[in-house]
């Protein structure tokens, strides 16, 4: 594979990390009507959320330059989610924030691996892969934030 080409495939990794974020972290839906320990753990994790989505924007503005720190930045970006989710205490919103979470550490793992050899269309192919489930523990994130 060329440099062209790498560099092509690194950017569309990048696009599929950053669209997967996005749409997963949108939590727009948190309710105060929903009952204080629900509606206060959505709002920390839409802060969380959206920290993620501004720290991943930056990390992946150079991924195609430099991956393995936009790697770096992106195991910094899961911990700080992490914490949030360590802090939520109803069982509902708990659980599926860590499977955001895990989601979300799988991807960082993966870009890990890729960062290592951006030639390596396995470690492209299972990134995407963990987009899109990282995208549908976002939504269903969401759905539990949005219900009251």
């Amino acid at each position: 594979m060329g440099e062209k080409d790498t560099v092509k495939k690194q950017y569309r990794i990048a696009t599929i990390v950053i669209a997967a974020i996005v749409a997963g972290t949108a939590l727009s839906g948190c309710s105060a009507a929903a009952g204080l320990s629900k509606a206060a753990g959505c709002v920390e994790l839409n802060k969380a959320a959206n920290k993620l989505v501004s720290a991943e924007q930056d990390a992946m503005s150079n991924a195609t330059s430099d991956p393995t720190s936009a790697a770096t930045k992106l195991d910094a970006s899961a911990k700080t989610f992490d914490a949030a989710v360590k802090k939520i205490t109803d069982a509902g919103v708990k659980a599926k924030a860590q499977a955001m979470s895990d989601a979300y550490s799988k991807l960082t793992d993966d870009f890990h691996t890729y960062a290592n050899d951006p030639t390596n269309s396995s470690a492209a192919s299972k990134i995407t892969d963990d987009a899109t489930a990282l995208s549908s523990a976002g939504e269903k994130l969401d759905k539990v934030c949005s219900t009251n």
